[in-house]
């Protein structure tokens, strides 16, 4: 009997063990990207949003970027999400490294059925979410960032502000992009709810016609910002 509870300790921590060393896979940046799919979003503007990321990820400036830090590779999750309780990750945790991968992803994107159509605008929710995709998932990053994009305001659930200091806790960075129709009031509210955490910043595109050029802008400056947060 104690030869068998042995065995299953030994077992066990050599579980464990591959677990830690899964988790401690070296990237540059664990970026959680957050991306509003509530009521407000007509199919129009949801493909464009989808296309806008799709084209960012393989842009070859933002590739170029990866490329350039100390492991060269990043990873991500592309999380949709409404109102509290309603998430859907579209990308599970995937590590990018080169064209090959951010193509995969792309392809991913443009051919993943939508699923999330309406509930609210749930940013604090989509906070939240992200906290949890940082701690659960199997990679290292030399920072830690939700990315939240959107364009409205919180109307469901917990207020961003009431839990975006939980992240800053754990040492995760909260940026935000506006689709701001609202003459910068939402890019200005993202300012003062929304982002937090070092190097914590927000960006607005005008329109979704415009998505794509900013998510190209958000992303090379996410990933400059790790690379110059990198241990030397």
């Amino acid at each position: 009997m104690v030869r068998h509870v042995v065995a299953f300790c030994l077992l066990l921590g050599t579980t464990l063990g591959a677990a830690g060393a899964v988790r401690a896979q070296a990237v540059d940046l664990e970026l959680v990207l957050s991306v509003d799919s509530s009521g407000s979003i007509d199919s129009d503007e949801f493909a464009l949003q989808r296309e806008g990321y799709a084209r960012a990820l393989t842009h070859p400036d933002v590739l170029k970027a990866i490329a350039s830090g100390p492991h060269k590779a990043i990873a991500i999750a592309f999380i949709e999400w409404s109102g509290p309780g309603i998430a859907t990750r579209v990308i599970e945790w995937t590590r990018i490294a080169g064209k090959e991968d951010a193509e995969a992803a792309a392809a991913l994107l443009l051919t993943a059925p939508r699923t999330i159509f309406g509930g609210g605008t749930s940013l604090g929710a989509a906070i939240e979410d992200g906290i949890a995709e940082l701690e659960g998932n199997a990679f290292q990053g030399s920072r830690k960032v939700i990315d939240i994009s959107g364009d409205g305001f919180n109307n469901r659930g917990i207020a961003p502000e009431d839990v975006r200091g939980e992240a800053v806790r754990r040492g995760i960075t909260i940026n935000g992009l506006a689709v701001d129709e609202f003459g910068g009031a939402l890019e200005a509210y993202f300012r003062a709810a929304v982002i937090a955490g070092p190097g914590a910043f927000a960006i607005s595109a005008t329109s979704f016609q415009d998505f794509h050029r900013a998510v190209v802008r958000k992303l090379l400056r996410e990933i400059f910002i790790s690379r110059a947060a990198a241990p030397s």
